[in-house]
């Protein structure tokens, strides 16, 4: 196998080899390979193919923040670009161009608990699920965005956009951050918060402007603004000391309840009911954990394989929870510290369900216990995406309660019955909405696409679904867009808000030569001519037949 990239200098390597050891750097385009897995979220394989047209030129691993800051001043020095990864979850960690080193953290994975401060100490290859694990130890949890366990909280805090299921009790990771030490694209170490003045890692804000929303904000950069090394980050504390006791058996190990925790799963006839319990529910402030997913991913969290899930899906024994006339639904888990909160809690949750037209539905043990689990780990994120070898994420909102059915009605429209049987896409409902509340105030939700990455039209129906959301969120806006990154800020326009001018301006001050690159950040240069045409072309992009030819040409090249 040869790479489709570039030839590492034999000076190059060697300085490398110099800064992190001769072990630490890799050209093998074995290795390479690894770096150039392209499977869904972020892009989609080129032509039917898993890996994408634009390898590493190395891939070399720093053992420590001075080690990063030497790599970037020497990518620097020989003209080549960088790109941070971590955990690698998504096709987002691939690089942009083929003269792009790999600056891969797994080495720095340093962990410390400050139980006292309800905060850790992470480096970039802690994942959310290992920080968990250890801050149960104390009585303390983290956020776990939509990326599940695998994922980086350092990253997620730092540099892209996620939620997840616990942000009524966790807050969520842009919040999360506290101090951080970064490495700017010119190659300096940079240290903000307490942390910069050696007084700890506790908060990420001092006397003055604070500087985490220019370099997180809501969407992040993506790698596109140098390397972070290391952070204080948020914890909170849970009415749970250690890991819970497991049941059942792999793969579908349960959760024993713990005392005064609660699973209810409540349904509504119709999404506008559905809705208004919303409105009480997150103003209420009563449940830890809020989660809708379509009922066939349910189906797939309660079976322990594929096979299993369609032949009781075709045999039309499907549990009630996993059925998709209980697609109306909020899986809510409470977590009190005393027998009176937890019957305080659970009733104002039933209270809330009934009197806005819903029932809660009876679970099994069994399933109680596999569904507990999944939630408060967030293992059930590789377990909904077991279905295909690639997915792709759509009609994505942040916004009021209020466009809930607008959002619903809208993700439909993008999946245009491709999930339905004989359709393009993997077989599921109507519509495929992750859904749940943001900090008690909005909510969030993305539409969920699951394909087939061997087969042309099923990678075409997957973009084209992608960008139709863009299409529907420009013609009508459905709340607040929250895919709306890279390019596709500047195609939004000022339907936004114009945040594109400001981003870019950040990016060209702080890294003018586009060093630190990543394919999933703003425009950089943006031609003047480009920016003068783009109105004027943007309706032709966003119509069908528009949509259809940038579908057809991201699959061929597996942008």
């Amino acid at each position: 196998m040869t790479t489709p990239g570039m030839e590492l200098p034999a000076a190059v390597r060697a300085e490398f080899e110099r800064i992190v050891g001769p072990r630490n750097v890799s050209a093998d385009p074995a290795m390479l390979s690894g770096y150039a897995w392209n499977t869904g979220i972020g892009s989609v394989p080129p032509s039917g193919r898993k890996f994408a047209d634009v390898w590493p030129i190395a891939v070399v691993l720093p053992g420590n923040t001075e080690e990063v800051a030497a790599l970037v001043k020497c990518c620097l020095r020989h003209k080549l670009t960088f790109k941070a990864h971590s955990t690698g979850y998504g096709s987002m960690s691939r690089v942009a161009s083929p003269d792009t080193v790999a600056v891969d953290l797994r080495r720095m994975d340093t962990l410390e608990i400050d139980a006292s401060n309800r905060m850790a100490i992470i480096g970039p290859y802690v994942t959310a699920g290992k920080l968990q694990a250890e801050a149960l130890k104390h009585g303390l949890t983290c956020h776990i965005v939509g990326a599940g366990p695998a994922h980086s909280p350092l990253a997620s805090a730092t540099s892209l956009i996620g939620v997840g299921i616990t942000s009524q009790s966790t807050s969520m990771n842009a919040r999360n951050l506290l101090s951080w030490e970064w490495v700017t694209p010119q190659g300096d170490i940079v240290r903000g918060g307490s942390a910069g003045s050696d007084c700890g890692w506790f908060t990420g804000d001092g006397p003055g402007p604070g500087v985490r929303g220019l370099l997180r904000g809501f969407v992040g950069a993506s790698g596109g603004l140098g390397i972070f090394t290391r952070i204080g980050y948020k914890l909170y504390p849970v009415p749970l000391q250690g890991p819970p006791a497991n049941t059942g058996r792999p793969p579908q190990i349960g959760m024993a309840v713990p005392p005064n925790y609660a699973l209810m799963h409540a349904v509504w006839p119709d999404w506008e009911r559905q809705r208004d319990a919303s409105f009480e529910l997150t103003d209420a402030g009563v449940a830890n954990i809020m989660l809708r997913i379509p009922p066939d991913e349910i189906g797939w969290m309660l079976t322990a394989t594929n096979a299993e899930y369609v032949e009781l899906a075709t045999g039309g024994r499907l549990p009630p929870v996993a059925r998709e006339e209980n697609g109306k639904h909020w899986a809510i888990v409470t977590a009190s510290r005393s027998a009176a909160e937890h019957a305080w809690r659970t009733s104002v949750v039933r209270d809330i369900v009934q009197r806005t037209g819903g029932r809660m539905l009876e679970l099994a043990p069994e399933q109680a216990e596999v569904l507990l689990r999944n939630l408060v780990t967030s293992i059930y994120i590789p377990r909904v995406l077991r279905p295909s070898g690639g997915i792709m994420t759509t009609f994505g909102v942040l916004d009021s309660f209020h466009f809930l059915p607008g959002a619903i009605e809208a993700a439909e429209e993008t999946l245009a019955g491709e999930t339905r049987p004989g359709g393009k896409l993997v077989e599921g409902g109507r519509e495929e909405h992750w859904i749940w509340p943001h900090e008690g105030r909005y909510f969030w939700a993305e539409n969920i696409v699951d394909f087939d990455t061997t087969n042309e039209a099923s990678c075409h129906a997957a973009v084209y679904a992608l960008l139709s959301h863009f299409a529907i969120s420009f013609r009508n806006p459905v709340g607040v867009l929250t895919l709306g990154m890279g390019p596709v800020m500047d195609l939004q326009g000022d339907k936004i808000g114009a945040p594109q001018e400001y981003v870019r301006g950040v990016k060209n001050r702080l890294d003018p030569e586009d060093a630190s690159r990543t394919g999933d950040f703003i425009i950089v240069k943006m031609p003047k001519l480009v920016k003068m045409l783009l109105p004027l072309a943007r309706p032709l992009i966003l119509s069908r037949a528009g949509l259809s030819f940038l579908a057809r040409a991201i699959v061929k090249k597996g942008l």
